[in-house]
């Protein structure tokens, strides 16, 4: 009941800081918006523009991108896709001789497979530009969006083999898990951007943000028994995971853009 009663506040303690980020999100964008629409007679009209990029983060997740606005304001879409924790098989292995009068050993070996995680998602921004020279310039906003990952699972294969008198026996079970995750998120934009000449323009940034995950993991085993031949298999076993937190803030997760800018 204690326990219950824990996750329900930290539930309703989320949801708190949830609804004042977003407020402050949209108090954000709002100011920014109104500070760039408020020019006065003299001021040079802010050229428009369409951008074109492509962003990469950490040599494993690559960003489509669009943009349009002007010099001072961009609004952005992104489209993401990426993958993580390449293949590893890890071993292990334990054999066992005993000699009692029958001649009689045990042998275990297990195999592990982690695959590969893909992850796809979409997200919108609402940028602001500050010009520090002709080449250089600072970049601040808001962002949303929502992350989809699918891991085709951890895939375990353990073999127990025994040699006796009687003969020789051996189980195999081979154990298969996969899980998918929904990650809606919303925070923040802070980066840089060089122009390399008008056309070409690199950003840099990072995004901190709040995020919210849901996890459903789903496994079985099939057994198979030698030299008798029979198989068997477990039902799937589903289990539901929520959790939520802050991601976004360590340089492993800062995004280089290259984009092609169109002036009207």
């Amino acid at each position: 009941m204690a326990q219950s009663l824990s996750l329900a506040l930290q539930k309703t303690i989320y949801m708190k800081n949830l609804k004042t980020t977003f407020a402050l999100t949209l108090l954000f964008i709002t100011s920014v918006l109104s500070a760039q629409q408020t020019t006065t007679p003299t001021a040079t009209p802010a050229l428009k523009v369409k951008e074109f990029g492509i962003g990469i983060v950490n040599l494993n997740s690559f960003s489509l991108q669009y943009r349009w606005g002007n010099e001072k304001v961009l609004c952005r879409v992104t489209g993401n896709i990426g993958a993580t924790g390449l293949t590893n098989n890890n071993n292990t292995s334990n054999t066992n001789y005993q000699n009692n009068g029958s001649s009689s050993s045990t042998s275990d070996g297990t195999q592990t497979k982690t695959p590969l995680t893909l992850n796809t998602g979409v997200g919108f921004s609402i940028l602001s530009l500050k010009q520090i020279n002709p080449k250089f310039g600072l970049m601040v906003g808001g962002t949303a969006g929502l992350i989809y990952s699918y891991n085709t699972g951890q895939n375990t294969i353990t073999n127990s083999s025994q040699n006796n008198t009687n003969g020789n026996t051996w189980q195999s079970s081979t154990t298969k898990s996969t899980s998918q995750t929904l990650q809606p998120y919303m925070g923040c934009v802070l980066g840089a951007y060089f122009k390399i000449n008008p056309s070409f323009i690199i950003y840099a940034e990072i995004a901190p943000n709040l995020f919210y995950a849901t996890t459903q993991t789903t496994s079985n085993t099939t057994y198979q028994y030698y030299p008798a031949g029979l198989n068997s298999k477990s039902g799937d076993t589903r289990v539901n995971n929520n959790n939520f937190g802050i991601s976004g803030l360590s340089n492993s997760g800062a995004m280089l853009t290259l984009v092609y800018r169109i002036t009207k």
